[in-house]
């Protein structure tokens, strides 16, 4: 089935002379509303042209950039470069102090038990006891030691009565 077009009607109403039902009673003739204008939109500044360059100008320009990208990649390349060997340089680092510091626990077991030998993976090698003295050559040396003043006098007897052998031992 076929719909029939509607004869539309005119867009304007006439005035209602009736008030619909349930809306009050009009107060009184109305004043006219003054139609409102949209605000003003301030004048673009005129869109100018971009200076006009020349093909030799923008060639120049070009090369230029292009020998700054060259640059900067190279620069970029150097760093890669040394951030590599930087990071190898921290790692062999790295296992060098955990070496040193699984040396430094396996010797400061036996000291704690009173062996002074080195350590059996070493190969057998005993470090050498340095003396406080062996620094200084032997004609510069003192050979004797200064005789004791009265303090130091006490600090030894007070040694002596507390433990024999650490008093002998410092003689």
């Amino acid at each position: 089935m076929a719909r029939i077009a509607k004869a539309t009607k005119s867009i304007t109403k006439p005035a209602a002379t009736k008030r619909k039902p349930g809306r009050p009673a009009a107060a009184g003739p109305r004043s006219p509303v003054k139609a409102i204008k949209p605000a003003r939109v301030p004048k673009r500044a005129p869109v100018t042209a971009a200076p006009k360059v020349s093909k030799d100008e923008l060639r120049a320009q070009v090369e230029k950039l292009e020998l700054s990208v060259a640059s900067l990649r190279t620069k970029n390349r150097e760093a890669n470069r040394a951030a590599k060997t930087a990071a190898a340089r921290i790692a062999e680092l790295e296992d060098q102090v955990a070496r040193l510091e699984k040396a430094a626990a396996s010797q400061a077991v036996p000291a704690k038990r009173g062996s002074t030998s080195a350590s059996p993976g070493r190969g057998g090698r005993r470090s050498k006891v340095i003396g406080p003295g062996d620094a200084v050559p032997p004609g510069v040396a003192v050979e004797d030691a200064a005789p004791l003043d009265q303090e130091a006098e006490t600090a030894l007897e007070n040694l002596e009565h507390l433990g024999g052998e650490v008093a002998s031992s410092s003689r």
